[in-house]
């Protein structure tokens, strides 16, 4: 970690300090840092900075603050209980998908969480629409331990959330834990498709809903999932539970390409 509290990858030593991998996916020199060992998990808020914010919801609130808030909670719970956790993103900055997946690799824990909140939002129900999107082995299949992470993270936040008296929830016909293809028939999302460890991506909810909307921005809303989400990667790295929520057949999607624009936050 800089000195500014930036996660990076090193990449090599120089006399003048770390030659590190940029949030933006360049290479720079940095005097010094904090180094990082022994993170069991890495926590992924997804978006970041003032282009790649995500779902904007009714009340204003943005994905991109939301998924840190949230990822925050998260990181903090898992340390409470010994449980070492880092983050890709320490602010509010741009950060590539391949560089996020590329540091979580670096640090190679047993489990990467990415943090999201969904939209447009599909019809009304009475159970929450989580979704939690897994891996895809090589072959084609389905990645046993992807699986079994998504499969306790759906469980514990749908759980929690069903405890909201009075919400009118989106959901999808095919909500729950399963793979989203591209026509290629590979993991359409990168945050899932390009780790080479265990990964999945959540969807919490709607925040193009309304009522969902107002709901993430309480408290209680936050210390429920957070809670929710570290009972899941709690049971995930010490039992063998296998959690409840599997779609057979996947989704198919093809996520339109973006223009990349990305501008370097402070190191030092």
């Amino acid at each position: 970690m800089t000195l500014t509290g930036i996660t990076v990858a090193v990449l090599g030593c120089v006399d003048s300090g770390y030659v590190v991998r940029t949030p933006c996916g360049n290479t720079a020199t940095v005097s010094t840092g904090s180094p990082i060992h022994g993170a069991r998990v890495v926590i992924d808020p997804g978006h970041g900075g003032p282009i790649y914010t995500g779902a904007v919801g009714p009340n204003g609130l943005v994905e991109r603050d939301l998924n840190f808030t949230l990822g925050q909670a998260v990181i903090d719970e898992l340390n409470r209980r010994g449980i070492p956790t880092i983050s890709t993103r320490t602010g509010n900055y741009p950060t590539l998908i391949s560089v996020r997946t590329l540091f979580a690799d670096a640090i190679n824990p047993e489990a990467l969480v990415s943090i999201h909140h969904n939209a447009p939002t599909p019809a009304g129900s009475n159970t929450p629409g989580t979704e939690v999107y897994v891996q895809s082995t090589a072959s084609g299949g389905v990645s046993a331990d992807s699986a079994r992470l998504g499969g306790l993270l759906y469980e514990a936040v749908t759980t929690a959330l069903a405890k909201f008296d009075g919400i009118t929830w989106g959901r999808a016909s095919t909500a729950g834990v399963l793979r989203v293809l591209s026509s290629e028939g590979r993991d359409a999302y990168g945050m899932v498709r390009r780790p080479a460890i265990p990964a999945v991506l959540v969807e919490y909810g709607y925040l193009s809903n309304p009522a969902e909307a107002a709901l993430f921005t309480t408290d209680a809303y936050i210390s429920a999932t957070a809670l929710a989400t570290a009972d899941a990667i709690d049971a995930y790295l010490n039992t063998e539970r296998s959690g409840t929520g599997f779609v057979e057949q996947p989704r198919f999607f093809n996520p339109q390409p973006s223009r990349i624009e990305c501008a370097e936050p402070t190191l030092e």
